[in-house]
């Protein structure tokens, strides 16, 4: 009784900030389902104001109810205070403008505190703090060239589908794989980092990114890279070498794209530590090891995205996409990555705005750090049960009831959750049983 006690109270938290949200009048435009762009926030239409300010409202009411390392529900949100100056009104900047955010994060993570898995159930969760995220300045040069510099995120940029926008858990955004493979995390949510990006438009259909980023978004120092970089100040540097991504993007002509893909990758110029063996070849976890793990120069990633409207009948639209991310296993914890999923707007007749979304997600252990683990219990003589990775399944269901407001009943089901393996691949325990979660998204615009 007491577990369901927590749970309805953390559930009733997010309706209680509905119902404070729904008391004032409509202005502003439609929420997209998930973590939006910053640089979306605002209208498109002309807009005489050289400064305008949005707040976003983002809550997670989560609950472990079977499995996991432990049962329970956890309750966490995002305040985001966005701001965009339009340099061209203020100062005759032609083309230019600057944006910044700040966020306000609390709560309670249920990945972190209770599932125990890799690909985060929430997509808001990160440290508890306040937190400056970007700061940057963008001028366009031309039609077709757009070029940014500052602190700014890669996640709003690249290995993005609009469909798997729909989801809340935080993979099908930026993908578990680059967040478990890069320093820190690499340039995500909830860490920016100075960058340097250029997109150009090659035809209304084509274009193409590039972006270079400080190394390490965590800043100097040790330990928990977000409590490194607690308030967002501590990513004004350059440590480690330099990380960079592209990707190459081909829409169909319609403004709703009956299709879209992407190719893309990533280098990453720091040294990687192997796996599984040392410098001399021997296991880490054989007695004669020397200790220190064999070092490789550099990183990188490839991956794909494909994107399509697959039927559209009487106002609904079915959309599907895929994404799949490779690495190489000796240095990656996951090497091998790939989500799916569908969405469906309008599945019901008088709920035309509502959007229905199903998602899977697999991410795969890497063979070498799998093979460790098995060294370690053979070396103990223990039975190990190693996963070969974890999965997601997650079906969703976006209910809009304002242009600003939405609500996201949510259930997910994580499969052999894998951060114990992943944190300690020498651990004689792999990891916590199968986890079912269930969840409620809270979304509103001031």
């Amino acid at each position: 009784m007491r577990k369901l006690y927590r749970i309805s109270s953390t559930l009733l938290a997010s309706l209680l900030a509905v119902q404070a949200a729904i008391a004032r009048d409509a202005s502003s435009p439609a929420l997209p389902a998930a973590l939006p762009r910053e640089d979306a926030m605002f209208p498109s239409q002309p807009d005489d104001r050289a400064l305008r300010w949005s707040l976003i409202y983002t809550g997670d009411a989560n609950a472990d109810v079977s499995g996991g390392a432990r049962t329970g529900a956890a309750y966490l949100h995002r305040i985001g205070l966005i701001g965009e100056w339009d340099l061209a009104r203020a100062f005759g900047w032609r083309g230019a403008r600057a944006h910044v955010s700040v966020h306000a994060i609390a709560g309670t993570g249920l990945s972190a505190q209770r599932t125990g898995n890799v690909l985060t159930v929430s997509g808001v969760e990160a440290e508890p703090a306040l937190r400056l995220f970007n700061l940057w300045i963008e001028r366009k040069l031309g039609e077709r060239v757009t070029l940014r510099a500052g602190q700014f995120n890669a996640d709003q940029d690249f290995v993005l589908s609009p469909t798997a926008a729909h989801m809340v858990n935080s993979t099908f955004g930026w993908p578990g794989s680059f967040a478990s493979d890069l320093p820190s995390g690499g340039p995500a949510y909830p860490l920016a980092t100075p960058g340097l990006s250029l997109a150009v438009a090659a035809t209304p259909q084509t274009s193409l990114r590039m972006a270079v980023f400080a190394g390490d978004p965590g800043g100097p120092g040790s330990g928990d890279p977000q409590r490194r970089n607690l308030n967002g100040f501590n990513g004004f540097h350059f440590k480690g070498r330099p990380f960079l991504i592209g990707e190459l993007r081909h829409a169909a002509k319609e403004a709703d794209p009956a299709w879209s893909l992407v190719l893309g990758g990533w280098v990453h110029f720091d040294r990687f530590d192997d796996l599984r063996v040392d410098r001399a070849g021997t296991s880490l976890a054989a007695p004669e090891a020397f200790g220190a793990p064999r070092s490789h120069l550099g990183n990188l990633a490839i991956y794909a995205i494909a994107d399509a409207r697959l039927a559209s009948i009487s106002g609904r639209a079915l959309h599907g996409f895929l994404r799949a991310t490779a690495s190489p296993a000796d240095r990656n914890p996951i090497d091998l990555y790939a989500d799916a999923g569908l969405t469906l707007s309008g599945p019901f007749r008088h709920r035309q705005d509502d959007t229905l979304a199903l998602g899977l997600a697999f991410a795969r252990i890497s063979p070498r750090l799998r093979a460790l683990h098995r060294d370690s219990c053979a070396r103990a003589g223990a039975r190990c049960r190693t996963p070969v990775g974890e999965m997601v399944i997650e079906a969703s269901y976006q209910i809009k009831l304002r242009d600003d407001l939405t609500l996201q009943p949510d259930v997910q089901l994580i499969v052999h959750p894998s951060a114990a393996l992943l944190g300690d691949p020498m651990a004689l325990r792999a990891g916590p049983g199968n986890a079912l979660i269930i969840g409620l998204r809270t979304s509103f615009r001031l």
